[in-house]
């Protein structure tokens, strides 16, 4: 939840401007949903895809302060970011929920981001291969074509604390998610304390295909800088 109209402005003027365009990389920006229709125009005739940081499982109907996909569709958003965590362990969504709107984002031609993550305890415990099957498997019910989907790990314990994990552990998990998968053809990428510092070393594991960056993305030149990193 950040950056006002003017600030979002600011920030993809500079970006739109500087920004070499790199033809192996997607880059996808997710502003504030009430920045959505802003972004649209601003990034319109630009190499940057929309997205959205969430949406409805619903189509319309009496469900206040919901976003609905036919929105997203007139912002023109190409993606959208489900089950991130902090929808998860703040306002409560369930794996039955994030499948639910994977459904309805896939229905309306929106391309699904699936976060999957675990926390803190549950790492320490041993339990994170167990939590992230449960969370993929719930998640991706029902949906026998899983190819149109990203997959984005995001390790709880390493979002906004400065703790990256490693690129070796990364690289195991990101395996781990592939082979539940049972195809090739979706990106698995990681989200968890990115910066410019920990990129090149991350994106250097095969099975590593991007990144779903926050905090050090606020600033457009770092990210920037990011995606440099990546292509090094």
């Amino acid at each position: 939840m950040n950056k006002t109209g003017a600030e979002l402005r600011e920030y993809l003027g500079t970006f739109t401007a500087e920004y070499k365009n790199i033809e192996t990389v997607d880059v996808m920006i997710a502003p504030v949903m009430t920045g959505l229709s802003l972004a649209g125009e601003l990034v319109k005739d630009s190499c940057i895809h929309l997205g959205a940081q969430n949406m409805s499982s619903e189509i319309s109907g009496a469900f206040t302060g919901e976003t609905s996909p036919l929105s997203l569709q007139e912002f023109g958003c190409e993606y959208v970011i489900l089950g991130h965590s902090e929808r998860r362990t703040i306002f409560g969504e369930t794996d039955e929920l994030v499948n639910k709107k994977l459904k309805t984002a896939l229905a309306h031609n929106i391309r699904p981001i699936l976060c999957i993550g675990e926390n803190l305890a549950q790492k320490e415990e041993g339990l994170t291969k167990d939590i992230l099957r449960v969370q993929l498997e719930k998640g991706l019910a029902g949906i026998e074509d899983t190819t149109g989907i990203d997959i984005a790990y995001e390790p709880v314990w390493a979002i906004g604390t400065g703790k990256s994990a490693t690129p070796e552990y990364a690289e195991e998990i990101h395996m781990f998610i592939r082979e539940i998968l049972g195809q090739t053809k979706s990106r698995i990428i990681y989200g968890g304390s990115v910066t410019e510092v920990t990129a090149h070393e991350l994106i250097s594991k095969r099975e590593i295909n991007g990144f779903l960056i926050g905090s050090a993305a606020l600033d457009p030149r770092r990210l920037m800088k990011i995606i440099e990193e990546t292509v090094r």
